[in-house]
């Protein structure tokens, strides 16, 4: 193996498969490793998947699939350092390393040995002598002690992190032909609830399968869905929720009695995400919850015998969606919970049930939901960005792959007495298809491919389209222009971007990322940022002025979210437009501006001159805030309703309402071009998924 060496800021220890960055420790697989190396053995160099597979696999026949992977886990930790870029791509040529590399010095076998202090040199005081040696003892003693302890903790370390095993057992488990989500291991192992959705049926019910192969019993019927299944500690019972014509239910019923109903437990809210809900010790059941659209999920306790009801986490209203997923450790005393940030990314923290503290465990890029406990409580499994399960030693502190996947992952459940897992595999696909605004009512695709392609904007003076996919690896900017798609974007740290604007004439493209506003020359393929923020305060959803000239955001910088403007071509900072609340502004051709509130449903109209604000519609929310357009003599939005979310236009003179058709992804997105003809939108392709248990073969 290679001698160490300094990438960047990074120090890379080969012989260990660890990178370090400061005081944080990251291990990869040796694989990653052995391509790091040799990346960083041929810097500045652009190396070929061809050249990969020549001196890191050996020939061996691989996918690129195989390779994109590898890469992508380097990246991803490389990227822990936000200050700097590691690894470009090459566009149809391979990868870059692209900071300096400086290797360690090898020790030298032909140098002499370190000088030795002979006896005749010694000093010629015995008394002297002895007092100076305990005195040397005094003060090594305390140093002998640390490095004893550091030693002894690092060959701890080292030695759980070799012990960790993958596994390298796949199994096959559901049998139904549909869909299969939110698996939940029985308290002794002995079987699995799960809810499905047979194919062509509108609901998720719940069935009970035994893992030795027994056929499953479906457990829940009629309208409704019926998802997140928990048992009860004696194995007897279980609850769940239950999502009915907008109205949401914490749920209970016995599982050996199929002619059992199911009795109402608690009321939640249906506000947008999957409630969840696990069965603790002494009557108690934690479960997520937000009681409005722009209310972020918090988790709560429940006691079935007091119904007295407690709220356990408190996340910040206007920074994240909440507390979005929870885990129940098998000795009744942490919640693991992932906590979502700056929509888009995920922060994993423990709570424990006992002291009410919270303690935050690591990052994710994107929404990744999956948790599960170890059976013995040592590590937390997750799913990481391309899908591969990781376990996290909470004593340790070290990441490490515990299972290589090709599948798209959804979900992970842990068996509670060995170290087992059940998996939620199959692909859901997303593509940007389109309809006319008039009665027609057929869809068409208009850009597909076999990664996730979303969040569609239609240029102004042309048919070209701007949106985000994942064909290349990493989430990225994209153009098709006249049949050609091509990538804009060459961003390397995984940024999600959820909103695109074309400015007027079509030159340029605006964008945010958390605390900078930036725009792409379409032309040059170049990236300029008009503003930075600092944090705590973000930046979200611009917007251009009708000349070009100027943009507008939202940004919480006081506090609450504002509207600002900012002139473009200038050193002068913002300008805050709004007073009281303010997201999402949208220019109308007379220039007033439209725009939301994040604390309120509705669509609100200033006036730009005389700053007079009059509330325009109720039936929306903030989380529609890309689905705002002012077209023409009006505008279009989403009208969000119990079932259904409907593209619907107001004339700003008439104040008429025109319904057009349903919009059924649940990002509430979509695009319509500039002659009104013609609307664009990420629709989502269920195709089938299914339970496998993971073991590990020895």
């Amino acid at each position: 193996m290679s001698r160490p060496f300094t990438l960047g800021a990074w120090q890379i220890s080969p012989d260990q498969n660890k990178l370090s960055l400061g005081n944080q420790e990251f291990f990869v697989e040796p694989l990653a490793m052995a391509v790091l190396v040799h990346f960083a053995e041929n810097p500045n160099k652009v190396v070929s998947l061809e050249e990969l597979i020549q001196h890191v696999w050996k020939g061996r026949i691989v996918g690129d699939h195989a390779i994109y992977r590898v890469i992508n886990q380097i990246r991803k930790i490389l990227g822990e350092d936000q200050n700097n870029a590691y690894i470009t791509t090459i566009r149809k040529k391979g990868y870059q390393l692209v900071q300096p590399v400086q290797w360690q010095a090898a020790p030298d076998p032909g140098s002499p040995a370190p000088t030795q202090t002979s006896i005749d040199q010694a000093p010629l005081s015995p008394t002297r002598t002895n007092s100076t040696k305990f005195l040397s003892l005094l003060v090594a003693l305390p140093l002998l002690v640390a490095a004893f302890w550091v030693g002894s903790y690092y060959l701890t370390k080292s030695a759980s992190y070799r012990a960790m095993q993958a596994f390298n057992l796949i199994k096959p488990f559901s049998v139904l032909i549909g869909q299969e989500k939110d698996a939940a291991y029985s308290p002794d192992g002995h079987s699995i609830a799960y809810a499905h959705r047979a194919k062509g049926e509108p609901f998720f019910k719940l069935y009970v399968q035994s893992v030795d192969g027994e056929s499953p019993r479906q457990l829940t019927r009629g309208s409704g869905d019926d998802t997140s299944p928990s048992w009860s500690p004696d194995g007897s019972s279980l609850v769940f929720v239950r999502h009915h014509e907008g109205q949401c239910q914490i749920m209970q019923m016995k599982t050996h009695d199929t002619n059992t109903t199911a009795s109402p437990v608690v009321d939640c809210h249906a506000s947008g995400l999957p409630n969840e809900v696990v069965w603790g010790q002494d009557e108690h059941i934690y479960y997520t919850d937000s009681l409005s659209a722009v209310d972020p999920y918090k988790i709560y306790k429940y006691s079935t015998k007091t119904s007295k009801r407690e709220q356990l986490t408190n996340p910040e209203s206007g920074k994240s969606k909440g507390d979005i997923h929870i885990a129940l450790s098998n000795d009744n005393r942490r919640l693991a919970f992932s906590r979502d940030l700056n929509w888009g990314n995920t922060e994993v923290n423990v709570l424990d049930l006992h002291t009410s503290r919270i303690t935050t465990l690591f990052n994710l890029n994107g929404w990744r939901k999956a948790l599960a406990w170890s059976h013995d409580g040592e590590f937390l499994y997750y799913i990481d960005t391309n899908d591969d399960v990781y376990a996290y030693s909470l004593k340790h502190k070290f990441h490490k792959q515990v299972l290589g996947n090709t599948d798209t992952l959804h979900a992970i459940s842990a068996h509670p007495l060995e170290d087992k897992l059940a998996i939620m595999t199959g692909e859901t696909g997303v593509d940007i298809w389109g309809r006319t605004t008039d009665a027609s009512d057929t869809d068409e695709p208009v850009i597909q491919s076999s990664e996730i392609d979303l969040y569609p904007e239609l240029a102004n003076q042309s048919d070209d389209v701007a949106f985000m996919s994942l064909r290349s690896g990493q989430p990225q900017i994209w153009i098709r222009s006249k049949q050609r798609e091509y990538q804009l974007s060459k961003f390397t740290d995984g940024r999600l971007i959820p909103r695109l604007r074309w400015s007027p004439d079509d030159s340029a493209i605006l964008a945010t990322t958390d605390t900078e506003v930036y725009t792409f020359d379409v032309a040059k393929k170049t990236y300029q940022t008009i503003w930075q923020g600092s944090k705590p305060s973000r930046i979200e959803t611009a917007s251009w002025a009708l000349d070009g000239k100027s943009i507008y955001f939202s940004s919480d910088l006081d506090g609450d979210w504002q509207i600002y403007q900012k002139q473009l071509g200038t050193d002068e900072p913002p300008v805050k437009i709004t007073e009281r609340g303010g997201y999402a502004p949208e220019l109308t051709a007379n220039g007033d501006m439209l725009f939301y509130k994040y604390h309120q449903n509705g669509i609100w109209k200033m006036n730009l001159a005389d700053k007079s604000v009059e509330k325009l519609v109720n039936d929306t929310n903030i989380y529609a805030y890309d689905a705002l357009y002012a077209r023409g003599n009006g505008f279009y939005y989403l009208s969000i309703g119990k079932d259904t979310n409907t593209l619907t236009y107001v004339d700003l003179t008439t104040r008429d309402r025109q319904t057009l058709f349903p919009i059924l992804n649940p990002l509430l997105d979509y695009t319509i071009s500039a002659d009104q003809k013609r609307v664009l939108f990420p629709k989502f392709l269920n195709e089938e998924t299914e339970i496998k248990i993971l073991e590990k073969r020895h």
